[in-house]
């Protein structure tokens, strides 16, 4: 069976349209592929940032605590005396009334250690 010419030019022209759209078809999905490409890209990106704004506001926290800790408070000093430096009279009246009294710890003796009983054997 011979085609006829006729035939034969609508079938070319078919073959161009098909050709055609399997051309826009690679176009559109080189498009698609570079957009997602960009997409990832951009979400990579920004899912950075957002790490990095998380561990910049965690150090802030952190130093806020740090400057909010409450400080030791001191405690108030004894008053200086106003003279702190004893006249030689004052030393000299404590030593003679600590050498003139007897010592707090021991027992008065006895002057006569006759007077003492005998220990009962």
């Amino acid at each position: 069976m011979a085609m006829k010419p006729a035939m034969v030019q609508w079938l070319k022209s078919d073959l161009e349209k098909a050709e055609a759209r399997a051309a826009a078809a690679k176009q559109q999905v080189r498009a698609a592929k570079a957009a997602l490409k960009r997409a990832r890209k951009l979400f990579k990106t920004e899912k950075k940032a957002a790490k990095q704004a998380r561990k910049k506001a965690k150090a802030a926290l952190a130093a806020v605590r740090v400057a909010q800790k409450p400080r030791r408070v001191r405690k108030p000093r004894a008053a200086a005396s106003r003279n702190p430096m004893r006249s030689a009279a004052d030393v000299a009246k404590l030593v003679i009334d600590r050498l003139q009294s007897p010592p707090a710890d021991l027992a008065p003796q006895p002057a006569n250690p006759a007077e003492e009983k005998p220990a009962a054997s």
